[in-house]
């Protein structure tokens, strides 16, 4: 323990010493460092998995069952209702969900205050929570999908009833009464697979969750895609016609199982195409979590790109930082051989310079967090589809000093050894 206390007082007088020659060091890291660490956290929260333990269970359902005479989508994540409803109802899958995005404005019924809130809303069924691992803080979901019983968000609760468990509390939504049955408990999920596409991969979970045969009844907007080949004026017409808005996930727990469900949906198209319903070959694709995150391509190419050019820049840092402190540790030789003649050790010697290099990388890895962080911060200003993503998680902080500490001990891993090995009479004759 006294060596260790010795070797930091060398490190801090050596610092002292020559604090421009250190600062232009930590200055070279850290800007390599807070780069990279910067491109890393979005990164690595773009190709996270967001819902590990079943994303290779959960499969999108896409369908090539599109009624117009020329085809150009191909396999389609849009489906009708009356597809979704028979894979639904069909039980071949362990859990099955339909759902479409839409909006509404919501406020207390019992409020005094007219003030309405903005209101992300899925339509969906019951079974979507224990699919997409959404858990309750208070409640359940609703047991009846033609009931005017909703689910809330967290934040939703938040703004409107102060976090308290208001299962039982009343909604008014487009101008009509619901009654909140579910509360879920904080729920971030990042990428938002179920709603993949349209640049969304990153919006928060919804706040409102309605059983979808009420939003279709109430002629609830669709906020998404939506394609039809036929005309109609409210949404509930869209249960008889070809009209493409919703999305079909299903929970497949084994591959026997995802035989099954791919045999029933080729089976239902090769019967629609046999009625006339459809004119195209049969190619139903079922998507699990990652391929389907990857099919929309939710990892930014050109942050991809830009990250690996960070790692090569990092490394043009540690390269010059390597020279500098080579050149240090030959202009020093002098005192480091004198300390040797003196009794201390090449050892010794070797782990003086290793103590200094450790400090070095933890100062360069709190330069590098502050810069890491400012960057990202620079990244919500100027790029708004990449402000979802621009944090920097816990897991990054740790990679962050791993990354500082190597990248000082490449440094000067090498003139340390250099000095080391430089035969004590050379220098003091």
């Amino acid at each position: 323990m006294e060596m260790f206390t010795y070797y930091v007082q060398l490190c801090i007088r050596n610092f002292k010493r020559t604090p421009l020659f250190f600062a232009l060091i930590m200055l070279t890291l850290s800007i390599g460092i807070g780069t990279l660490l910067a491109n890393l956290s979005m990164l690595s929260l773009m190709s996270q998995d967001p819902i590990p333990g079943k994303s290779d269970q959960i499969f999108s359902v896409n369908m090539n069952t599109y009624a117009g005479a020329n085809n150009t989508f191909g396999s389609m994540h849009t489906i009708r209702y009356s597809d979704a409803k028979a894979i639904v109802d069909a039980g071949v899958a362990h859990r099955a969900t339909m759902h479409y995005a839409t909006h509404v404005y919501s406020r207390r019924a019992d409020s005094q205050d007219l003030t309405r809130y903005s209101s992300a809303t899925r339509a969906t069924t019951a079974s979507f929570f224990a699919m997409m691992g959404a858990e309750f803080a208070f409640g359940e979901t609703w047991k009846n999908e033609h009931s005017n019983n909703i689910v809330i968000g967290h934040e939703l609760n938040i703004k409107l009833f102060g976090g308290e468990n208001s299962v039982g509390e009343k909604l008014e939504l487009q101008g009509q009464i619901y009654n909140i049955v579910g509360v879920l408990k904080p729920w971030i999920m990042k990428p938002l697979f179920y709603h993949a596409t349209e640049g969304r991969a990153f919006n928060k979970t919804d706040d409102i969750f309605v059983p979808i045969e009420v939003a279709i009844d109430n002629n609830w907007a669709v906020h998404a895609r939506s394609l039809s080949t036929d005309d109609y004026t409210t949404l509930s017409e869209t249960r008889q016609i070809n009209a493409y808005y919703i999305q079909a996930f299903v929970e497949l727990v084994d591959a026997q199982q995802k035989l099954a469900f791919q045999t029933f949906i080729d089976g239902h198209a090769q019967q629609l195409q046999e009625k006339g319903n459809h004119r195209h070959e049969v190619d139903n694709r079922l998507y699990d979590v990652n391929d389907w995150l990857e099919q929309n391509e939710v990892v930014n190419k050109d942050l991809l790109a830009f990250t690996f050019a960070t790692g090569l820049f990092l490394l043009v840092c540690i390269f010059n930082a390597n020279s500098l402190m080579l050149s240090r540790y030959q202009a020093g030789q002098f005192e480091s051989n004198l300390r040797r003649a003196v009794g201390a050790s090449r050892k010794q010697v070797f782990y003086q310079g290793v103590i200094e290099s450790v400090i070095l990388g933890i100062t360069c890895a709190l330069v590098s967090l502050v810069l890491a962080i400012s960057l990202l911060a620079l990244y919500r200003q100027l790029f708004e589809d990449l402000a979802p993503v621009a944090e920097l998680p816990l897991h990054m902080v740790v990679i962050g000093f791993g990354v500082a500490l190597t990248s000082s001990l490449l440094s000067t891993i090498y003139p340390l050894v250099q000095g080391a090995r430089t035969p004590l009479a050379s220098i003091l004759k």
